[in-house]
């Protein structure tokens, strides 16, 4: 019969407590619930990102052998001009930027709009949410015919029959401004969730709050800033982080409005690690995985900050 050390014991024992600690006194009882989300998350998260470090170190291309070149995808990105990476990184930062700061501020206004109280406001609420429901395709489709470089194109017939301009401008072949075409696309679909939530989270602050504040003086201006913006805090982290993630990895817009272009204009880095993998560079998955795992570091820190300010803020409340 096998003997068990005490030093052995007490190890098994340390670790039983730590699990019962962190799962509750149930914990026996826990791993069977964990154990499909461990499956989920190794087998779509893990595995495919292990994969895609590998792949970076790899001279691959699509259909073709896996040869190891260390880093080599990285130098040829950071030293090759054309593959247009340094212009990517300030196209994304410029992209993201604006877009989130955008919808910061749109958003936060249409929330305090629909959050007084005015003959038809459910029925402007369901209006507001409309572009957010749509599917991004059909939404990319539509600002594509709406910025149309030729006369037939609904802003060029807009600016020429009701503003009698006499150029048509090239909303989307521009490389001045492309960009902020794309941004004003993507705002429209996007800024309705940054409303949702920002209104969610108002509907939840005590109106007991504005009422004492009003009594002992408070102006509109100073129950916005000293009421709602702090309790907001919680629901801005959130909502920021998850349009900063979604927003910095989309493709659809730009791959329907540009694909890229002009000359690189709107090559942000997904784009460019589609254009690279997929579609116009010939299949270099080793240089696409490289592009990706380049940008990743970028969202960690970003997360981390949000995710430590939001939590330090639950922790003052």
């Amino acid at each position: 019969m096998a003997v068990v050390s005490p030093a052995k014991s007490a190890s098994n024992d340390a670790t039983r407590s730590k699990l019962q600690r962190y799962l509750g006194r149930d914990y026996a009882v826990a791993w069977p619930f964990l154990v499909p989300l461990i499956i989920v998350l190794v087998g779509l998260i893990a595995y495919p990102f292990v994969s895609a470090i590998v792949l970076s170190f790899q001279r691959k291309m699509v259909g073709g052998e896996a040869t190891f070149i260390g880093l080599g995808n990285y130098y040829a990105l950071l030293t090759n001009k054309t593959y247009n990476f340094l212009t990517s990184v300030r196209v994304s930062a410029v992209y993201v930027v604006a877009s989130i700061g955008l919808k910061f501020v749109l958003g936060m206004c249409m929330a305090l709009l629909l959050n007084e109280r005015f003959r038809g406001r459910t029925l402007m609420r369901g209006i507001l949410f409309l572009p957010w429901a749509m599917p991004t395709l059909i939404v990319a489709l539509a600002w594509r015919w709406i910025y149309e470089g030729s006369p037939s194109g609904l802003l060029n017939l807009v600016l020429i029959d009701y503003f009698h301009s006499d150029t048509v401008i090239q909303w989307l072949a521009n490389p001045n401004i492309a960009i902020w075409s794309v941004i004003i696309a993507t705002i429209w679909q996007g800024t309705p969730f940054w409303t949702m939530m920002f209104l969610a989270g108002m509907q939840a602050i005590p109106q007991e709050m504005y009422e004492a504040a009003k009594i002992d003086g408070a102006n509109i201006f100073q129950r916005f800033l000293f009421i709602t913006m702090p309790l907001l805090r919680p629901v801005i982290v959130v909502t920021s982080l998850l349009s900063t993630i979604w927003t910095a990895n989309s493709i659809n817009f730009i791959y329907v409005l540009t694909k890229g272009g002009p000359v690189g204009a709107t090559m942000t880095f997904p784009m460019l690690a589609f254009d690279l993998g997929v579609a116009g560079a010939g299949g270099q998955l080793g240089l696409a995985a490289a592009v990706s795992v380049m940008f990743f570091p970028v969202f960690i820190v970003a997360i981390y900050f949000l995710t430590k300010r939001m939590l330090a803020t639950e922790a003052r409340a």
